[in-house]
């Protein structure tokens, strides 16, 4: 088939050529990153990388293994502003919108694909933020068949540990990737979806903590209340506070040291940050929730219209109020029952699409999504079952 110039352009080789080696020095020098393995992508062979998500610097990582252009498929999120989206745009990077079905990008990776270029994917579509592998959306298995595709399946290792989500700073330790297995169409074009997606999900889910390696930092636990919001010995919500190595619950005297190990000490029952995290998921479900009364709020957070391709536009600053009923920011308000497709993006944002508009909620240094996450899908019944988040761990 001849390739679509809308898309794979001839020069996107040599640039790729100079991207490759950027990449490879940047997360080298700046990241520790180390991978020793290569594929050589044959001309006309259409490739998918699918790879687990630890940091934001991956599609960096992975550049250097292959000897042609790879195309990422990322949110439309990094592609506010107009020469950022023009930029990743001639490159043919693929927007997509974070926790929704896009016609759009679908048919930009199958144009792209058909064409002999290769694309590179994150099937769980989220940046892992316990170590856990959220659910690879249900229709990817059948998108893969129809491309006949080669699928190359990456593990990113220790990510999790040199630049966790909730981060301030980065920390030193071991930042591995390899390619755990290349999947030529003939080998599952007879296997099932569901069969498909559990072999995909297996070989991309890491869990850094059962490692054995060590990640130093002397701030290793600060920032950790961007992720955790609940305290399970009181039960009480936005009371933690993290300092250096520990966190706090200011309500019961809770304290938990970060390990360089990755695991929580001193609560026994949440060594996991998965533990914990369930156990938030699984808090929120139980509250009582009341149409005028107000669950979570945040000072000083800062709303803004998002639209891809544009700068986002700031709507208003104030404080942010959740209730049963509503979510209110410096004078906006929303109606929860019209929210859809809430998504946490970095540490501290929250986008939310409400009436076929897009918006992003930004707070402060230790401002929590999260929580605003949960309740949200709870209010709109959609919700993962913990189950799904416990049931990739190994022994579970």
């Amino acid at each position: 088939m001849k390739r679509d110039e809308r898309y794979a352009k001839p020069s996107h080789k040599l640039w790729f050529f100079f991207i490759r080696r950027l990449s490879f020095l940047y997360t080298r020098l700046f990241l520790g990153f180390r991978c020793r393995d290569r594929y050589r992508i044959k001309k006309g062979e259409p490739v998918i990388v699918l790879s687990n998500h630890q940091t934001d610097e991956d599609p960096f990582c992975l550049f250097p293994v292959f000897d042609a252009p790879v195309y990422p498929v990322a949110t439309d999120h990094i592609f506010s502003g107009k020469l950022r989206s023009r930029l990743f745009s001639y490159f043919s990077v693929i927007p997509k919108k974070k926790e929704a079905s896009d016609a759009k990008t679908v048919l930009k990776m199958f144009r792209l694909l058909k064409s002999g270029a290769s694309i590179l994917l994150f099937p769980e579509g989220n940046r892992t933020y316990a170590e856990f592998c959220y659910p690879i959306a249900p229709g990817l298995p059948s998108f893969f068949k129809k491309t006949k595709a080669t699928l190359v399946l990456f593990n990113i290792r220790g990510g999790t540990g040199v630049s966790p989500r909730f981060k301030h700073k980065k920390r030193r330790g071991p930042f591995t990737g390899e390619i755990r297995r290349v999947l030529p169409y003939a080998e599952y074009a007879g296997m099932e979806d569901g069969a498909l997606s559990r072999l995909i999900a297996e070989t991309l889910t890491v869990f850094d903590s059962d490692s054995g390696a060590r990640y130093k930092s002397r701030r290793r636990a600060e920032y950790l209340e961007r992720m955790l919001f609940a305290c399970p010995r009181c039960g009480q919500t936005e009371t933690l506070f993290s300092e250096g190595a520990f966190l706090t619950c200011r309500s019961c005297g809770l304290r938990a040291e970060y390990g360089e190990d990755l695991r929580l000490h001193g609560l026994e029952g949440y060594g996991r940050l998965v533990d914990w995290w369930n156990f938030q998921k699984n808090a929120v479900r139980k509250m009582e929730i009341l149409p005028d009364g107000t669950v979570f709020s945040d000072e000083g957070v800062t709303l803004f219209f998002s639209t891809p391709f544009e700068k986002k536009k700031r709507l208003a600053v104030g404080k942010l109020t959740l209730t049963g009923a509503q979510l209110r920011c410096g004078g906006r308000v929303f109606e929860t029952a019209k929210i859809a497709s809430v998504s946490a993006v970095s540490g501290r944002n929250l986008t939310f699409r409400y009436e076929e508009n897009d918006y992003t909620l930004r707070g402060g240094k230790r401002f929590n999504p999260v929580k605003y996450l949960f309740l949200l899908n709870r209010l709109g019944e959609k919700t993962q079952k913990t189950e799904t988040e416990k049931s990739v761990y190994p022994g579970d």
